[in-house]
């Protein structure tokens, strides 16, 4: 984890600072001899007063004409750069810093500075702070970044969106401030597409370890007769499948993120013009690192007292992976600007006459209400791939429409914007969720039509109802509340998801199978890894013992081998 963690500081941050905020002149000059390791960047956003109100850093950059060059200041305390990874080893920082020109800020902008010459000495008015061992990613090593009139050339201003003359003239190419921070903030998305991959891939390894373990651990058995693996229980099974339904779920939207990125990058589109993709991304990562540490955690029970041993990988990813949902983005106020995105959309559909809005939001309801409720839960089951997409996407847009409802009545009636936000904010992380699950069981439909081979489409079909189940019967009470379902319905949805986990449990270790993970990666003794350091603790691969629900894995490997990996 840390090394992924180390190489997203200097190729996707520092990397993705130099592609998306700089001109063609700054991706020669900074990112081909970053792609060569001819030095190491750093990205210096984050302050000790300002995380996620990236608008108000204090860091400032003031223009000198006679020398040419921005001066990087920390004026105060709480304008220190703080959590910088790569802070005790890199060359440059791509620093952000309110842009002073005469007396004016211009809001922030982004400066390429130096921090350490090549033979590793600090550049005069730059001081670094080892911030010492944290909770995990120690392989990362975060410090501290204080300026006093550190000096950085005019030319290292990453100018794509706005620039400063040698005479100090400052000129844009979008005049707001506000459209202008929204532009440079574009530089993230990779970035948290990123780690929602990263958090996937934690969740695989993890999810293997636990798998293998429970179809090798045998504990208790029908009368006089032999113990069975613990898989063999039916909470065993509610603990487990339901999470690698999950990760299948996540996977298949991170893909689909991923080719709209791909594809952006490809036809040259900016970034800053693509809200939606922004959005998703700031989505993905959200659900798939709150989902990951939930899935760690239950692995790690699992496993029992075995999953608690570093040897055995559960407690490191714990560890590690516990400040993705903070870092990139506070995972709260990820869910705000999903949201923000949806009220956007919706908005433009609404108008701005009040009166109109109004009855259009009413229209918008009935409509919505004939369409998904009546219709969906008269005539089509409520457990079929279909009539669970209808579920989610009523919840969505009941949730939407309520909240635009709200807003449009509280500024209407005089309310501040600010505190009318602030009394919806509970109502943001649902609609967020709900949406990005809408999302994700979307892409599993779309991944599951695409399988090649028939066999393999039925086994991820199976996952695939798992996870609408789930999500489904997770949050019933909401859809008994709005009168959605009925009592019936949800317990047709419980007896689905305890059928399917103990379908799919049958099918769990040719799915850990499919993601190739390397050995060298699952390096668990329990998940039949041997380990020089904890022999003791080895357990060999699932096989053919005579146990209930034993599985020959090598048989699984010689006759149905995954045409596509997972």
């Amino acid at each position: 984890m840390s090394v992924g963690v180390k190489m997203g500081v200097m190729a996707w941050l520092f990397g993705g600072a130099v592609m998306n905020l700089g001109s063609e002149q700054h991706v020669v000059k900074w990112f081909q001899p970053l792609k060569d390791l001819e030095f190491t960047g750093m990205f210096a956003m984050s302050e000790k007063g300002h995380g996620s109100n990236v608008r108000n850093i204090l860091t400032e950059a003031h223009y000198d004409r006679n020398t040419q060059e921005f001066i990087i200041t920390t004026p105060c305390e709480d304008a220190q750069k703080f959590y910088i990874g790569n802070a005790l080893q890199g060359n440059y920082a791509a620093v952000f810093a309110q842009l002073i020109i005469g007396q004016e800020s211009k809001g922030p902008h982004c400066f390429i500075v130096p921090i350490r010459d090549a033979e590793g000495n600090l550049y005069p008015g730059v001081s670094v702070t080892d911030m010492g061992l944290k909770e995990g990613l120690n392989g990362v090593d975060n410090g501290i970044l204080h300026f006093t009139g550190a000096r950085t050339p005019r030319e290292n201003l990453l100018n794509r969106f706005a620039d400063v003359s040698a005479e100090g003239e400052y000129t844009t190419s979008i005049p707001s401030h506000n459209a202008r921070f929204n532009a440079m903030l574009a530089a993230l998305v990779a970035t948290r597409l990123a780690l929602s991959n990263q958090a996937t891939a934690s969740m695989k390894v993890a999810l293997e370890i636990a798998i293998r373990y429970a179809f090798k651990r045998v504990q208790f058995g029908p009368g006089d007769g032999p113990e069975v693996p613990i898989m063999h229980y039916q909470t065993h099974q509610l603990r487990l499948m339901p999470n690698l339904a999950t990760c299948l779920a996540v996977t298949f939207a991170n893909r689909y993120a991923s080719d709209m990125l791909d594809d952006d990058f490809f036809h040259k589109r900016d970034l800053v013009d693509n809200r939606s993709i922004q959005a998703l991304a700031s989505g993905l990562k959200a659900y798939a690192t709150w989902e990951n540490l939930q899935c760690l955690q239950t692995c790690r029970e699992c496993c029992g007292g075995m999953g608690y041993m570093s040897e055995n990988r559960l407690a490191g990813l714990k560890q590690d992976c516990d400040v993705f949902v903070t870092f990139e983005g506070d995972n709260t106020v990820l869910y705000q600007q999903v949201v923000k995105e949806l009220l956007a959309v919706f908005g433009q559909k609404l108008g701005d006459n009040r009166v109109l809005q109004t009855l259009s939001l009413l229209q918008q309801e009935t409509a919505e209400y004939i369409r998904t409720s009546m219709f969906a839960v008269g005539t089509e089951s409520v457990l079929s791939a279909s009539g669970m997409m209808k579920a989610l996407s009523f919840r969505e847009g009941r949730m939407l429409r309520k909240l635009a409802g709200r807003m449009i009545k509280k500024v209407g009636d005089g309310e501040d914007a600010f505190q009318a936000w602030n009394s919806c904010l509970h109502h943001t992380q649902a609609l967020a969720k709900c949406h990005i699950q809408r999302v994700c069981l979307e892409q599993f439909v779309a991944a599951v039509d695409r399988c090649p081979s028939q066999q393999e489409k039925d086994i991820l079909d199976k996952f695939c109802q798992l996870y609408g189940t789930h999500a489904l019967y997770t949050d019933r009470a909401w859809y008994l509340e709005h009168g959605y379902y009925t009592p019936a319905n949800t317990n047709e949805l419980r007896q689905q998801l305890l059928s399917l986990c103990a379908e799919t449990c049958q099918h769990a270790l040719f799915i850990v199978e499919a993601f190739y993970t390397p050995r060298i990666s699952v390096h668990a003794p329990i998940a039949g890894v041997p380990s020089t350091k904890a022999p003791w603790a080895y357990y060999p691969e699932p096989g053919t013992e005579n146990t209930p629900m034993a599985i020959d894995v090598d048989a699984i490997r010689r006759t149905t081998p995954l045409q596509s990996k997972l």
